[in-house]
């Protein structure tokens, strides 16, 4: 993130690590998950098949998408099809999860979209954590999502933005450096 934008990067210097935040679901959630350094077993799997080029940010996200996963444990995931990569690091993530078809009307735990997907939104329910990647392209389908009554605390991460519906935390946003 510091060599792709340094001038976003320096001026959410301060919103990094957990730095100002009080919830004690939103903290563990930043420094357990987003900041988590460990190596973790599926790693070296998972970044074993990317090519020179893709070391950097596509490494990133996959080992984010594996630590949500892991995080959240979910059993059902439904999937715009747009990063297979991704979907394949959550896999690693949760062995029992399993894809909902776009027109099931089964919610999901965990949604997991590329680009801005209304049908997404129907498959959300209490408990479920939605990740949208490409941010910066689809403010204002993130701007929709954020104003949900169904979505409680979201994390903005520039270019990865992970929503939470749970109804036992306060409505809350915040903006991550990561």
């Amino acid at each position: 993130m510091l060599f792709q934008n340094p001038i976003i990067w320096l001026m959410r210097f301060r919103k990094r690590k957990g730095y100002g935040v009080h919830s004690p679901f939103a903290f563990d959630f930043i420094t357990n998950v987003i900041y988590n350094k460990e190596k973790y077993y599926a790693y070296k799997d998972m970044d074993r098949c990317l090519r020179w080029w893709e070391k950097g940010r596509v490494k990133s996200m996959r080992h984010l998408a594996f630590r949500l996963t892991n995080f959240h444990e979910p059993k059902t995931i439904y999937c715009d099809g747009q990063d297979t990569h991704i979907l394949e690091a959550c896999k690693q993530g949760s062995k029992e999860m399993k894809l909902i078809a776009t027109d099931s009307p089964q919610m999901a735990d965990m949604i997991l979209l590329a680009r801005a997907d209304e049908k997404a939104m129907t498959h959300l329910d209490e408990g479920t954590m939605l990740v949208l990647k490409n941010l910066r392209k689809e403010k204002d389908f993130w701007k929709r999502i954020k104003e949900d009554n169904r979505v409680t605390v979201t994390f903005d991460m520039y270019d990865v933005g992970v929503a939470f519906a749970k109804k036992r935390l306060n409505k809350q946003h915040y903006k991550i450096n990561w």
